[in-house]
């Protein structure tokens, strides 16, 4: 039987994460408050929590798709395409843009 190690790689991210769960909890919380007071039922505080965590969990997918084409390149990316290496030559040259001449 193969072993499961660590986290999954990164092209392969977990559907829930534990902040996904947390921010839904965060978020469903009033219905737990209030079903602690008896103005909702468990089962209608329940089912708050879940539609809350679906709908973090698909903003997450959504997030990490999109990502990528929002931020742009990383300066890692950008000095492998160009040749050069992050750790290689002047911090300030591969962070920075050129200065208009």
């Amino acid at each position: 039987m193969a072993r499961r190690r660590g986290r999954p790689a990164p092209e392969t991210p977990a559907l829930i994460d534990l902040r996904v769960l947390f921010v839904a909890a965060l978020v469903a919380s009033p219905a737990a408050y209030r079903a602690s007071q008896g103005l909702l039922t468990i089962d209608q505080a329940l089912t708050r929590f879940l539609l809350v965590a679906l709908a973090c969990t698909a903003v997450s997918m959504l997030l990490r798709a999109v990502w990528p084409v929002v931020a742009g390149p990383t300066p890692d990316t950008a000095a492998a395409e160009t040749g050069g290496s992050a750790g290689s030559g002047d911090v300030e040259a591969t962070l920075l843009s050129p200065r208009p001449e």
